[in-house]
C-alpha cells in the first residue's frame, strides 16, 4: 500500500524505478515541451552508455535526476507528474516496447508477459491508470500504436517517437549476437538516476522554474501556462489544455514570444499599467493571486481566452465579417501596425460584450487613436514617448466615468488631448501639424503617407477604385538629370531641399516607376495619364510643367486635406493641473511636472539619475524599468552622466496613489519617498501642499 507522503530522493537503476511505481503512471504533462530527442544526438548517446555497461566499460552509469510530483489518487495508485526528466523517461519506456516487441517476435511469450506486466503497465488499474507512462498529448497517438504493437498503421512516421523506437528497436538487434535480452535489461538497471519525488507543499513551480532557468530560456507565457495547469491533476489538465490554451493558440499563434507579449497587454488592461516586458510573469501570478479566490481557476482561464477573442476581432478577424459601425475605423487601425492602444481597446470592448457601452462610442474612439496616432507619425514624433500611455489613458477615463459610460468619448478626449499638451504624448494640433510636415522629408513616412494618400482617394469618391497596385511615387525624380534643373531652374541644393517633400509625392501604379525614371515633366504627365481616374492625380494632369512653388502649392493643400481628414480634438476651457516639480540629491537634478488629477510625474528631458550605487541586483525593479527606458531611448549617456533624453510621463498603479515615490527611486537608485524627495517651486517638500497630500491619502 502506498502512504500518503511523498518518499525522500535516492538513486535508483532505471529498471527499479520503474518497478517499485506498481499501481502508479508517470505522467508528462501538457504543459511541458514536446518530446524532442533524436537519434543523432540524445537517443545515440543513451544507447552508447548502455552499451559502455554492457562491454564493462563501467560498472554503473549515472544518467542525471528525474523530479516529479507526487499526488496521491487512491489508497493504491499515484500520478507521478514528472517536471525534470521527461525526454530521459520516455526513451526508457520506448527502448522497453522495442524489447518486448522483440521477445514477442522470436517466440518469448512469458518474458513479455513479465515485462509487460511489470513494468510496462499496472494490471490490477482501471483503464485510465493501465499504462505505467502518460506521454504528452502531442505524443500519444502515436505512443498509443507502439504500445498496442500496431506498428504498421503509424501514419506520422516523423514523429520523433516513432522514429526513437524503429532506431532503439533495430540496434537492440544489433547487440543480439554479442548480448541476451536479458543481459541488455540488466545492464538498464545499472544506468541510475536520482530520483526526488515532491509534493505540492515544496512549491513545484518554484523548482520548475530553477531548473529551466539552466536550459533554453522559458518565456513568459510558458511560465504562465505551468503555473496555472500545474496544480491541476492530469485528466483536468488535459481538458483546461484542450479547451482553453489551445484555444487561445487559435486565435492568436502557437508562439511562445507572442503570446508573451499578448500577456503583457492583457495584464496592461487589468492593472492599468503596462508591466516591464521582464517582469511579465510575476505581474501576472499576482494579479492571478489577487483574482482566484474571485474568479477561480477556470474563470480566470475564460477570461483569458475572452481576451484573446476581443483582441483577434481588433486585429486578426476577417475585415468583412466585423460589425459594419466599427468595421472601417478597424480597417484603418491595421494598417497603422500598432499594439500600444491593445489594451484600451480590449477593455473598452470588454465593455460593450457588458452592454456597458455601445459599437458608436467605441467606433468614435478608435478614430480618434487613429487621428493621433497618424497626427504623430506625420510629425515624426517617436513611438517610445507613447509606449505606456494607453494603460494609463484607460485607468483614468474609467476612474472618470465611474459607473456611468454616457461620457466615455468626451473622457477619452480630455485626457488623452488636454492633459498631454506640451508635453512628448501631445497629439499635434494644426499649427505644429503645418509646422512639421510643410518642408519635411515625407519620403522617409511613406507608409504613413500611403495611409492618408489612400484615405484620401477613397474619400467621398462614389467610384472608389482598388489600390493596391500603387507605390508612391515622386513628381521630381529622385536622381535627376541636367534637363530637370534646367527646366526647374534651381541648383542642385535647391532641388534635393525640395525632393522629398509631401507636395513632390503622388500614387502611381508600380509598373509606371521604372518608364518614370527621372524623365522631364512632360513625359511624367504622360505616365500619369494612365493614372487618370485617380482623383489624387487629376489636377496634376492639368499642368503643363512642375515648378518649385506648385510643389509649395500642393504640399499647403495637401496638409489641409491631412487636417479635414484627421481632425484635430479637444474639450474646450478644461485643461489639467500641473505642479512644476524638482528633485536635487547626490550630485543630480531632475525637473518634472506632478499632474493633480491623476498623480502622474513627467520627468523633464536632461533631468538626471544617479550611477553612484554599489549593488545593481538590490533594487532589481528599478535596473530592469532603467534598462527598459534605455532599450526605448528614453534615457542614454550624455557627457553629463545617465540622463533622459526626452519628456517621460510615469503613471500611478492604481487609484489614489501617486508616481512620486516610484520616479524618486529611478532617479536615486533605492526605495525613496517621492512625497520628501520631489519639491515644490518654493522649495519645500511637495508634502507640504496638504490639500494635494490629503486628496492621494
Amino acid at each position: 500500500m502506498h502512504t500518503n507522503e511523498p518518499q525522500a530522493p535516492k538513486k535508483t537503476g532505471l529498471m527499479e524505478l520503474i518497478l517499485q511505481s506498481q499501481g502508479s503512471q508517470f505522467v508528462i504533462p501538457v504543459y511541458q515541451r514536446n518530446y524532442t530527442w533524436t537519434t543523432g544526438k540524445e537517443v545515440k548517446q543513451y544507447f552508447d552508455d548502455l552499451k559502455a555497461v554492457l562491454l564493462g566499460q563501467y560498472d554503473k552509469h549515472f544518467m542525471g535526476i528525474m523530479i516529479y510530483l507526487d499526488t496521491p489518487i487512491s489508497f493504491s495508485s499515484r500520478e507521478f507528474s514528472v517536471i525534470d526528466g521527461q525526454q530521459r523517461l520516455t526513451t526508457t519506456f520506448l527502448l522497453l516496447y522495442a524489447v518486448k516487441e522483440i521477445m514477442l517476435s522470436r517466440g518469448m511469450m512469458q518474458e513479455a508477459d513479465a515485462l509487460n506486466n511489470q513494468y510496462l503497465t499496472n494490471p490490477y488499474s482501471v483503464d485510465k491508470l493501465k499504462y505505467k507512462l502518460k506521454p504528452l498529448v502531442a505524443d500519444d497517438e502515436v505512443y498509443q500504436q507502439i504500445v498496442t504493437g500496431d506498428i504498421k498503421s503509424i501514419t506520422e512516421t516523423n514523429s520523433n517517437v516513432y522514429k526513437n523506437y524503429i532506431w532503439l528497436k533495430e540496434n537492440i538487434d544489433k547487440l543480439l549476437g554479442q548480448f541476451s535480452l536479458n543481459d541488455i535489461l540488466m545492464a538498464m538497471n545499472k544506468l541510475y538516476i536520482v530520483c526526488v519525488p515532491i509534493s505540492q507543499d515544496d512549491y513545484p513551480q518554484k523548482i520548475f522554474e530553477s531548473i529551466n532557468a539552466t536550459g533554453a530560456k522559458l518565456t513568459a507565457s510558458d511560465l504562465i501556462r505551468n503555473f496555472m495547469l500545474m496544480p491541476i491533476l492530469s485528466d483536468k489538465q488535459e481538458e483546461f489544455y484542450a479547451k482553453y490554451w489551445k484555444r487561445l493558440e487559435e486565435l492568436l499563434t502557437n508562439d511562445s514570444k507572442k503570446l508573451e507579449a499578448f500577456f503583457r497587454l492583457y495584464l496592461a488592461a487589468k492593472n492599468r499599467t503596462l508591466p516591464n516586458k521582464t517582469a511579465v510573469y510575476s505581474i501576472f501570478v499576482e494579479w492571478f493571486n489577487r483574482n482566484k479566490d474571485i474568479l477561480g481557476i477556470e474563470g480566470i482561464f475564460k477570461d483569458i481566452v475572452k481576451y484573446a477573442e476581443y483582441y483577434y476581432t481588433i486585429y486578426k478577424q476577417d475585415i468583412k465579417t466585423i460589425d459594419t459601425k466599427i468595421r472601417n475605423s478597424v480597417r484603418e487601425f491595421r494598417y497603422i501596425l500598432s499594439e500600444m492602444p491593445a489594451p484600451l481597446f480590449m477593455e473598452l470592448y470588454s465593455l460593450i460584450q457588458q452592454g456597458l457601452a455601445t459599437m458608436e462610442q467605441f467606433n468614435e474612439i478608435m478614430c480618434m487613436t487613429n487621428t493621433y496616432l497618424i497626427r504623430r507619425a506625420l510629425c515624426g514624433l517617436d513611438t517610445s514617448d507613447i509606449t505606456r500611455l494607453f494603460p494609463s489613458l484607460l485607468n483614468d477615463v474609467l476612474k472618470e466615468c465611474g459607473k456611468d459610460y454616457s461620457k466615455l468619448v468626451d473622457s477619452f478626449k480630455r485626457n488623452l488631448v488636454n492633459k498631454n499638451k506640451g508635453n512628448s504624448m501631445e497629439m499635434p494640433d494644426d499649427v505644429k501639424l503645418h509646422n512639421s510636415v510643410i518642408n519635411a522629408n515625407m519620403y522617409n513616412l511613406r507608409i504613413t503617407v500611403r495611409m492618408f494618400f489612400d484615405k484620401l482617394e477613397l474619400s467621398d469618391n462614389p467610384a472608389p477604385v482598388d489600390l493596391t497596385a500603387l507605390s508612391i511615387e515622386h513628381l521630381m525624380p529622385q536622381t535627376p538629370t541636367p534637363e530637370w534643373y534646367t527646366e526647374l531652374g534651381v541648383d542642385e541644393e535647391t532641388y534635393q531641399r525640395n525632393l522629398h517633400r509631401l507636395g513632390n509625392l503622388t500614387l502611381a501604379t508600380k509598373p509606371d516607376n521604372s518608364k518614370m525614371q527621372n524623365k522631364v515633366w512632360q513625359y511624367k504627365n504622360e505616365i500619369l495619364s494612365s493614372t487618370s481616374h485617380l482623383k489624387i492625380n487629376e489636377a496634376l494632369l492639368k499642368k503643363d510643367k512642375w515648378t518649385i512653388e506648385d510643389i509649395n502649392k500642393r504640399t499647403e493643400e495637401l496638409i489641409q486635406k491631412i487636417q479635414e481628414l484627421y481632425p484635430y480634438f479637444e474639450i474646450s476651457g478644461d485643461a489639467v493641473v500641473k505642479y512644476p516639480i524638482y528633485l536635487e540629491a547626490s550630485d543630480i537634478l531632475a525637473t518634472g511636472k506632478f499632474y493633480e488629477d491623476d498623480g502622474s510625474v513627467e520627468i523633464d528631458e536632461g533631468s538626471m539619475l544617479n550611477t553612484r550605487f554599489d549593488n545593481a541586483t538590490a533594487y532589481p525593479d528599478i535596473e530592469d524599468m532603467r534598462q527598459e527606458l534605455i532599450a526605448d531611448g528614453i534615457i542614454g549617456e550624455t557627457e553629463s552622466g545617465l540622463c533622459f533624453l526626452k519628456n517621460y510621463i510615469f503613471y500611478s498603479h492604481s487609484a489614489n496613489s501617486t508616481a512620486l515615490s516610484a520616479t524618486a527611486s529611478l532617479l536615486l537608485h533605492g526605495s525613496r519617498n517621492g512625497w520628501e524627495y520631489w519639491l515644490l517651486e518654493s522649495g519645500k517638500p511637495i508634502k507640504s501642499n496638504k490639500a494635494l497630500k490629503k486628496k492621494f491619502n
